[in-house]
């Protein structure tokens, strides 16, 4: 990996980290629970699954769409890992 890589994979996991500390809070403030948690993240993979991503090639759009299901249930976990810690 080439420094220009490391800083970009840093910077991503970064963000990344700080996504799920924003959920943590807003979760934390909102009084969410672990159920109502899960059903929204549930809810987020059920439209992911069925989501289209307009394109002109049918091959690129459904590599696409894999692509970003994979994204964000990559986050959801940094989601859910964050959210378990909340205090109760």
């Amino acid at each position: 990996m080439n420094p220009t890589e490391v800083r970009l994979e840093a910077r991503l996991g970064a963000i990344e980290y700080m996504i799920g500390q924003l959920f943590k809070s807003v979760y934390s403030i909102t009084g969410a629970t672990p159920e109502m948690i899960e059903r929204s993240h549930q809810a987020l993979r059920d439209y992911l699954r069925v989501m289209s991503i307009p394109m002109d090639d049918p091959a690129i759009s459904d590599l696409s769409a894999g692509e970003l299901q994979d994204a964000y249930e990559h986050l959801l976990g940094i989601i859910a890992e964050a959210a378990r810690d909340m205090k109760k």
